[in-house]
């Protein structure tokens, strides 16, 4: 059984130095990254992919200032990114929601979980493992310990059509999607297995947490591109692709 719909929710964006998203550049220049949430409306009610930016980004891009982020991370965040104001523009309430899919615990992708904590969170062991307690994983919102997190290790099929596919590398337990829609078929979210189409095709190196690890994902992804041939493939943080994407109110 297909996905009814996908939705691609933008939710601000986030100033990265340009070293992290090429490592053959030279450090001191910061390039917008688009940040996007997934929603799904399946048949047994909605799922959400990745939570965007933590509300204490809101209006704060000074929030890594004094830190070792400071210069090379800044936040653009609006009260309308925060994902509960994101979730009523689209229909739904947090209890709505029937599970969160977490990509990976990084500040791009997890901040909002904590509006969810009665709702499984999905998240591979890895990821679960190395963000807890770790002040790498910034900021707190990121790692809560006390939400309702359920624990996978490798491939996983939450529903039909909700596949989750382990691609570790950016980091050591990061998971890309694998969407099938009643409208276009296979759709591929490939998350941060690469920032944007450049790492993807080209193999320019970015920010990872082991660039062999990583390397290896993004084979396997293009692997599964080659069997399925997806309608989409989407990047995380592609500026070109965010320009064209599709979003809500219009689906996938």
């Amino acid at each position: 059984m297909a996905v009814k719909k996908l939705y691609f929710l933008p939710v601000g964006q986030c100033y990265l130095d340009q070293s992290a998203v090429n490592r053959n550049l030279t450090p001191g220049h910061l390039v917008e990254m688009p940040v996007w949430c997934f929603l799904l409306e399946t048949r047994d009610g909605p799922i959400l992919i990745d939570t965007g930016m933590p509300d204490s980004f809101v209006n704060n891009p000074d929030y890594y200032n004094g830190t070792q982020r400071e210069g090379r991370v800044v936040p653009n965040m609006s009260v309308s990114d925060q994902i509960v104001n994101v979730m009523r523009r689209v229909g739904y309430h947090p209890e709505d929601i029937q599970a969160v899919i977490s990509s990976h615990l990084h500040l791009d992708h997890a901040g909002g979980n904590g509006h969810f904590p009665n709702v499984p969170i999905i998240v591979q062991r890895a990821e679960f493992d190395a963000a807890m307690g770790n002040d790498n994983y910034s900021p707190q919102e990121c790692r809560l310990s006390h939400l309702n997190y359920q624990i996978i290790e490798g491939d996983y099929e939450l529903t039909p059509g909700v596949d989750i596919v382990f691609t570790p590398g950016h980091s050591p337990g990061h998971q890309s999607i694998l969407v099938t829609t009643e409208r276009s078929g296979p759709v591929l979210l490939t998350i941060d297995v690469a920032y944007t189409r450049q790492n993807f095709e080209n193999g320019v190196p970015f920010l990872t947490f082991d660039p062999n690890m990583a390397a290896q994902s993004i084979n396997r992804m293009q692997q599964l591109i080659e069997q399925l041939h997806p309608s989409t493939v989407f990047f995380g943080h592609d500026r070109q692709q965010a320009k064209e994407a599709v979003t809500f109110p219009d689906f996938l």
